[in-house]
């Protein structure tokens, strides 16, 4: 007689140096768990642990397939595996709930059970081979975050500076929230003031400098921004063609998304970017949901751009501002128009990459139905 194929999946916990694997069967049976050095040595060591086991790996999930867990994502992707991401808030969660401890292993089997119980998880990773194109383009976008964030800090701190100065100081400048202004104000002004406190000459200098920093960082945020246009068109991007697109926005989204075909259906990628909304019902019996709710566990950043690009269509764009009064006048509220036409808006965004990426790709290539 014959023995009974055991199926299973696989859940990895990456570290900078080391990585756990957890493999539970189909029925949650915790099988066995490893760990692994991230070199190319213990990469090829967790791919003969999984060829050796005797069970038939369905899926494994990765947290952080995008960053410290990348390596294995692109490694196991290679070797034929389907792996997904799962959320660290997921396994955060259940370990809450269950009070278990925090380790490695812990976690790992955490993440295993979490790819067992959920088969929809999104694909790992954003791009199973990427682009120099498309990394240069991640580099610029990594670089241009650090230094706004810099910039806010600096302007954070200014503004904490301004308010401690003299109150003759401060009625000359301008009456704005902005903190720009008001550095630039103080920079044309600061040799009228004579016989001031040496606690004050040194919150001017520190102004001073720091009016000159936030001038440097935004030189150098407008050089970056020269750079993405070229990398844009060198990836065949036209998301720019739509209503409250730009250069910046449409960088974001490339850097998030990654590789548009790793998306099988709008509906699948509205649900990773969290755009799809969660049924919120009760006593409303075995008929669709009536009522819905915002779904929290999505790609934010990815939900954010949503958000700005509906707000700028509603402000200006005829279509969107008719597609808002309609669901209105079906008895939604605002915030569930909203909703639906951020809907919407990832169905358009997801198709436009999914083109962008056909016509990209060589014909020899083959693509996804999808694509």
């Amino acid at each position: 007689m014959a023995l009974e194929t055991r199926h299973g999946v696989g859940g990895i916990d990456p570290h900078k140096h080391s990585a756990t694997l957890a493999v539970v069967d189909g029925q949650g049976y915790l099988v066995d768990v490893a760990s692994f050095q991230v070199t190319p040595a213990g990469i090829d060591g967790l791919l003969d642990f999984l060829t050796d086991i005797e069970l038939v790996i369905d899926r494994i999930g990765v947290e952080g397939s995008a960053a410290l867990g990348q390596p294995l994502a692109l490694a196991l992707s290679a070797a034929g595996y389907d792996v997904r991401e799962v959320q660290p808030n997921r396994t955060a969660e259940r370990r809450r709930r269950r009070r278990r401890a925090k380790t490695d292993i812990e976690d790992a089997e955490a993440i295993a059970r979490e790819t067992l119980a959920d088969p929809h998880l999104p694909p790992a990773g954003k791009n199973a081979a990427p682009e120099a194109a498309w990394e240069e383009l991640t580099a610029v976008h990594d670089w241009r975050d650090s230094l706004i964030m810099q910039r806010v800090r600096h302007l954070n701190e200014a503004e904490a500076v301004l308010v401690s100065l003299p109150l003759n100081i401060r009625s000359e400048l301008p009456s704005t929230s902005r903190v720009l202004p008001r550095l630039e104000t103080l920079a044309t002004l600061a040799d009228q003031w004579e016989e001031l406190k040496a606690v004050d000459q040194v919150r001017l200098e520190r102004l001073q400098a720091a009016l000159a920093d936030i001038r440097l960082l935004t030189g150098r945020i407008k050089t970056l921004d020269k750079k993405i246009p070229p990398l844009l068109a060198a990836l065949g991007c036209t998301l720019t063609e739509i209503c409250g697109i730009g250069p910046v926005t449409a960088m974001d989204l490339l850097v998030e998304v990654g590789d548009p075909c790793r998306f099988i259906t709008e509906a699948q990628f509205a649900r990773w970017c969290g755009s799809a909304p969660i049924a919120l019902s009760s006593g409303e019996g075995h008929g669709p949901a009536r009522r819905h709710r915002l779904d929290v566990g999505g790609n934010r950043d990815v939900n954010s751009i949503l958000h700005i690009v509906h707000v700028t269509q509603v402000r200006c764009h005829e279509p969107a501002r008719v597609y808002v009064a309609r669901k209105i006048s079906e008895n939604k509220t605002k915030r569930e128009a909203r909703r639906a036409h951020k809907r919407q808006l990832a169905n358009v965004i997801i198709r436009h990459m999914w083109k962008d990426e056909a016509r990209r790709r060589s014909p020899q290539s083959p693509l996804p139905a999808t694509c």
